[in-house]
């Protein structure tokens, strides 16, 4: 691989686009992915990538290219105009129905392309390097949500502006979570110093965890073109920016504030996040709260 030092990173660079990895099988979810992407499955009212474009829409984020594969045509449609539905909904007066279906084609200038080459995390951000040009970029895995008082978008374009260069979404765990996890270990300006795949507890002395929001700037793309496959010949993004770091690349941490990132990737986890988000909801979350301590006094 190259050794070309990279350039330092402009910390004024307009952040206005985002890739959103979405070409992933749900296997975890069949049998109910057979047929719905899963990003596409509600937590509650409205699909898990939403929650996504509409963090990114609150940051000033305004063209979002979604990267997918041949069976995802729903994401499409979600965040494109459906004017029977519209028109039924208008004859109807049910205007706060027609305003929730309208606002997923307004959040953002959505794209959609088809993901080419290895299968792996980091082919989408490669796929999308001709749509997103010579500018940082945020990075998103459709199945990671935060919730957060300021954006959590916003908080990594604002870390950017302090410290640019690839920026890290970041959680701190309790001690018994770190073998689940790729370890981010840090210098006292949150600059990462090691990335530790799945460690055991003794092998770092971290407790921040990484998980699937970035801003990577452009030279990201032409080091994933040229990094190997790696483990289940996959294309991993981290080796990529493991690469990055190694030719003089600035990578910082940026930990959620006053928040907590929610992963949907797999059941457990996805119930989690949908207890969240329903109590938080000031027209659900009184009588969710009701139906979970009724619940608990049956355990």
């Amino acid at each position: 691989m190259p050794t070309t030092t990279i350039v330092p990173p402009d910390p004024s660079a307009p952040i206005t686009k985002a890739v959103i990895a979405a070409a992933g099988s749900g296997t975890r979810f069949l049998p109910a992915t057979k047929a719905v992407p899963k990003e596409m499955i509600p937590l509650i009212d409205r699909p898990i990538v939403q929650y996504i474009v509409e963090e990114l829409a609150d940051s000033g984020i305004g063209d979002v290219i979604f990267v997918t594969r041949w069976d995802k045509k729903v994401l499409e449609d979600h965040f494109d105009r459906h004017p029977t539905l519209e028109d039924a909904l208008a004859a109807d007066g049910k205007a706060q129905y027609l305003a929730e279906v309208r606002r997923a084609n307004e959040l953002v200038n959505a794209a959609f392309i088809r993901q080419r080459g290895p299968y792996g995390n980091g082919t989408p951000a490669l796929n999308a390097a001709p749509l997103v040009g010579d500018a940082p970029f945020v990075y998103a895995f459709a199945d990671d949500l935060v919730s957060s008082t300021v954006p959590f978008t916003r908080q990594l374009i604002d870390q950017y502006r302090k410290t640019p260069g690839v920026i890290l979404g970041a959680q701190r765990v309790e001690k018994d979570q770190v073998p689940k996890y790729g370890m981010i270990e840090t210098d006292e300006v949150m600059r990462v110093t090691r990335i530790v795949e799945k460690p055991t507890p003794t092998q770092v002395t971290s407790d921040l965890v990484g998980f699937g929001r970035y801003i990577l700037p452009p030279e990201i793309a032409d080091i994933l073109a040229e990094t190997p496959t790696g483990k289940g010949d996959e294309l991993w993004l981290m080796d990529a920016i493991e690469a990055y770091m190694q030719r003089g690349g600035p990578v910082y941490a940026c930990p959620v504030d006053d928040g907590r990132w929610l992963t949907t990737g797999d059941p457990v986890n996805y119930l989690e996040a949908l207890f969240h988000y329903a109590m938080r909801r000031e027209d659900l979350g009184a009588d969710f709260k009701r139906i979970v301590r009724r619940v608990a006094r049956d355990l």
